[in-house]
C-alpha cells in the first residue's frame, strides 16, 4: 500500500551555470538551500458598514532561493563576491628590492613562498662621502655589511681594510660597526604563505627600515579578483534525494536566478567556514504555455 507520509529530508549535488548556456559546474558540499515566497496583500476597508474588510487581493511579491556553501572554491567565491578567477604558475623571483622592518611583514607576489633567500642590500661605498649615524653600506668587496656608528666623512681615496670579526672600521672620520653577513640565516627570518616575517629581536634589520632583496619561488595558486563584474544571471539544478524516503530522486530547477552579494565571510574562525548567498528568482519569458512556470520546477519520485 503506497505510504501517506511524505516528509523530506534533503541531500544532493547543486550546479550552477551561466543562463545563457554552457557548463552547470558542482558548487560542492552545500549545507542549506532553500526557498522562500514572499507575497504582497492589498486590503479594502469596509467603508459601508464602517470596519471591517471588503476586500483583498493578494499576489506574489518576489521568490528568493538561499545557498550555504560549505565548499569556499574560487569559484564560489568569485561567484559571490563578483569576482574573476585566474590560475597562477608557480615563478622563481629574484632581487627584489623591498624595505625590511623588524617586527614587521615582507609581503611577496603570490602565495607560499619557498627556497627563500634575504640579504640585506646597501649602497656601495663612495670615497669622499658625507655620513652620519645609522647610515649602512657594502664594502666593494666582501660579504659583510656596516652601519655608521660615528658620523663624518669616509676616506678621500682609498677604501678601509673592513672588519669582519664584528669590532669597528675606522673610515676617515667615519666609524662603521661590523652587522655581520649581508644573506640572513634562516633562523633571522619566519617564512609564511603571505611572506617574509623579520622578528622584532633582529640585530640586522632595523626597526626604521632596512634595503634588502628577496629570493623565492611562488606556490602555484588561484587568483579571486573581486568586485570587478557585473551580477550575471544563472541557471541552477539541484539533482537531489529524499532521504526520509529511501532516498528517492528529487529534482529542482531554477531557470533564471540572480545573486546578492553575502552579508560576511568569515576567513578566521573555530569552524569550517560556510558563504551564505541569496538570490532573486527572476522570470525566464522563455517558457510559455499553460501550466508552465517561468520560474522553479520540482520534480520528485513519490512511489
Amino acid at each position: 500500500m503506497p505510504s501517506s507520509q511524505w516528509s523530506l529530508i534533503g541531500a544532493g549535488e547543486i550546479f550552477m551555470g551561466p543562463r545563457s548556456g554552457g557548463l552547470l559546474r558542482s558548487v560542492g558540499q552545500t549545507k542549506e538551500f532553500k526557498l522562500e515566497v514572499k507575497d504582497e496583500t492589498k486590503e479594502m476597508r469596509d467603508y459601508v458598514n464602517g470596519g471591517g474588510t471588503a476586500d483583498s487581493v493578494t499576489v506574489i511579491d518576489k521568490v528568493e532561493a538561499t545557498f550555504q556553501f560549505q565548499s569556499l572554491s574560487a569559484k564560489n567565491l568569485a561567484l559571490a563576491l563578483r569576482g574573476a578567477t585566474a590560475d597562477e604558475a608557480s615563478s622563481v623571483v629574484t632581487n627584489q628590492l623591498h624595505t625590511a622592518y623588524a617586527g614587521g611583514l615582507i609581503p611577496v607576489d603570490g602565495i607560499g613562498p619557498t627556497a627563500v633567500s634575504v640579504a640585506v642590500s646597501p649602497p656601495a661605498w663612495v670615497a669622499g662621502a658625507v655620513r652620519v649615524a645609522g647610515d649602512l653600506i657594502k664594502p666593494t668587496i666582501g660579504t659583510h655589511f656596516y652601519r655608521c656608528k660615528s658620523p663624518g666623512t669616509s676616506a678621500a681615496a682609498n677604501e678601509p681594510t673592513w672588519k669582519t670579526d664584528g669590532t669597528d672600521t675606522t673610515d676617515g672620520s667615519a666609524v662603521w660597526q661590523d652587522m655581520g653577513l649581508m644573506i640572513l640565516t634562516a633562523g633571522e627570518f619566519q617564512i609564511n604563505s603571505a611572506g617574509i616575517f623579520i622578528p622584532e629581536t633582529s640585530t640586522k634589520i632595523a626597526v626604521t627600515g632596512t634595503p634588502v632583496t628577496l629570493g623565492y619561488t611562488t606556490t602555484a595558486s588561484t587568483i579571486v579578483q573581486t568586485l570587478v563584474a557585473s551580477a550575471g544571471e544563472y541557471r541552477v539544478v539541484f539533482a537531489g534525494k529524499n532521504m526520509a524516503r529511501g532516498g528517492k530522486p528529487m529534482k529542482v530547477e531554477l531557470f533564471r536566478t540572480k545573486f546578492g552579494v553575502p552579508k560576511d565571510i568569515s576567513f578566521l574562525g573555530d569552524d569550517f567556514a560556510s558563504l551564505t548567498l541569496t538570490a532573486n528568482v527572476l522570470k525566464d519569458d522563455t517558457r510559455l504555455g499553460e501550466d508552465i512556470s517561468a520560474y522553479c520546477i520540482i520534480s520528485m519520485a513519490e512511489e
